[in-house]
C-alpha cells in the first residue's frame, strides 16, 4: 500500500489507458455565447452510439465566471508546457462551458450501455466523450452511482487529513476493507497482518486513516494545479514529485533515514505500530501546512468539479458477490457494494486500470 506504488501504478495505468489528443490551439477561448441543452447534447452523443439506444441526462455541471477563468488558465498552460491534452480537452471545455454527463441505454432491457460527457469546444461545436460500460447495469443503478460517486469523491479531496477517520463510515460494513499478502492493498485497506499485533481496534483504524490521508495528499494536491483540467495525469506527476520532495524535507527535519518507509506492511509489533502512528501524525500535519500556504480555493474548489466527474460506471460479480465500479478523471475507481437496505457503501478504491 505504498504512497509511491499507488502514484506509479496509476500513471502506469493512465499511459496505456488514456486516448490523447495534440496540444491544441487555444484561440477562441473567450466565453461562449451559446450554452449547449440537454438536446444538443443527446444529438451530439447519438453520432456514437448505438442505433436505436435511449439518452438520459444524469448529471449537469454548470460553469460561471470563475470556472470558465480556471478552464482558460488551463488551456494555456497546456499550450505554454506543450502538455497534451486530456480527452481532446473535455475537462478544460466543461470548466469553460459547463456540460452534461448521459447515460447511453438500450431500451429493451434498459441496460446503460455507455457514459457520455459532453460539452462545448473552444469553436462552439459540441464534443463527445464516452466509456462503454462492462457488464450489466440498469439505468436506475448508474444513476444513483453517478451521484454517490459524485458526492463521496468531493468528501475524498476535501477532507483535511486530521479529519480523514471520518470517511471510514462511508466503506460497507462502516469498516475500512483488509487485505493480505497476495491482495492489492488499496487505498485505505487495513493489512491483516496488523490485526495480529494485540492492539486495540482504534489504534490500527487510524494507522490506516493517517496512511490513507499521506496517500490522498498527493491527490488533493493536483487539483491545486492549473494543469489538472489539462491533463491530470501531469497533475498528478507534479505532485507526486512535490510530494516525494516535502516527504525528504520532513525527513531531514526530523533526523531521520532519508530511506524511511512509511508503509504499514513491515510493522512487527505494538511498539513499531504505535511509533509509526506518531509519525504519520506528524507527517500529515506537515504536509497539510505546506500544501495548505499554496492553495488556491477557487482553484480546488472548480478542479474538483471536473475531477469527480463519473467517466463510466461497470457492473460485475466477483466471488458471486455483485460489484459496481465508477471510474472519475481523477484516474481514480471507486468499487461499490449494495447495502442490505437499499443504497451503496464503498467497497474499495483503487487505481485506474
Amino acid at each position: 500500500m505504498s504512497k509511491v506504488g499507488f502514484i506509479a501504478a496509476i500513471i502506469c495505468a493512465a499511459c496505456l489507458m488514456i486516448p490523447f489528443n495534440g496540444g491544441g490551439n487555444t484561440s477562441g477561448m473567450s466565453q461562449d455565447s451559446h450554452r449547449l441543452t440537454p438536446q444538443e447534447a443527446i444529438a451530439a452523443a447519438r453520432l456514437n452510439a448505438k442505433p436505436g439506444s435511449s439518452f438520459t441526462v444524469v448529471r449537469e455541471i454548470v460553469a460561471n465566471a470563475d470556472t470558465r477563468h480556471i478552464g482558460d488558465q488551463a488551456l494555456k498552460k497546456a499550450q505554454t508546457d506543450h502538455i497534451k491534452l486530456y480527452k481532446n480537452g473535455i475537462l478544460a471545455d466543461v470548466l469553460r462551458n459547463g456540460g452534461f454527463v448521459l447515460a447511453e441505454t438500450e431500451p429493451r432491457t434498459n441496460n446503460v450501455v455507455a457514459l457520455h460527457l459532453l460539452s462545448l469546444g473552444p469553436d462552439g461545436v459540441p464534443k463527445d466523450s464516452f466509456d462503454p460500460c462492462r457488464g450489466a447495469i440498469k439505468l436506475a443503478d448508474a444513476e444513483e452511482l453517478v451521484k454517490e460517486t459524485t458526492e463521496f469523491a468531493e468528501q475524498l479531496y476535501s477532507t483535511p487529513s486530521t479529519q480523514i477517520l471520518s470517511l471510514e463510515g462511508r466503506f460497507y460494513g462502516g469498516n475500512f476493507p483488509e487485505c493480505g499478502p497476495s491482495d492489492e492493498c488499496t487505498l485505505f485497506a487495513v493489512p491483516r497482518s496488523l490485526l495480529k499485533l494485540g492492539v486495540g481496534q482504534s489504534e490500527y483504524r487510524e494507522a490506516v486513516a493517517l496512511y490513507g490521508a499521506v496517500d490522498l495528499s498527493g491527490f488533493q494536491y493536483a487539483v491545486s494545479m492549473p494543469s489538472f483540467a489539462a491533463n491530470p495525469l501531469v497533475a498528478i506527476r507534479a505532485a507526486a514529485d512535490k510530494w516525494d520532495a516535502l516527504k525528504a524535507e520532513f525527513l531531514r527535519n526530523n533526523q531521520m533515514d532519508p530511506d524511511f518507509h512509511f508503509d504499514l506492511e513491515n510493522i512487527r509489533s505494538k511498539e513499531q505500530l504505535r511509533e509509526r502512528i506518531d509519525v504519520l501524525r506528524r507527517l500529515d500535519k506537515f504536509l497539510e501546512e505546506a500544501l495548505s500556504n499554496k492553495v488556491d480555493p477557487d482553484l480546488v474548489k472548480a478542479n474538483i468539479s471536473v475531477a469527480t466527474v463519473p467517466l463510466g460506471v461497470d457492473g460485475n460479480t466477483r466471488n458471486g458477490q455483485v460489484l459496481y465500479s465508477s471510474s472519475m478523471a481523477s484516474l481514480t475507481v471507486i468499487y461499490w457494494q449494495r447495502l442490505p437496505s437499499g443504497g451503496f457503501a464503498v467497497h474499495l478504491i483503487s487505481e485506474a486500470g
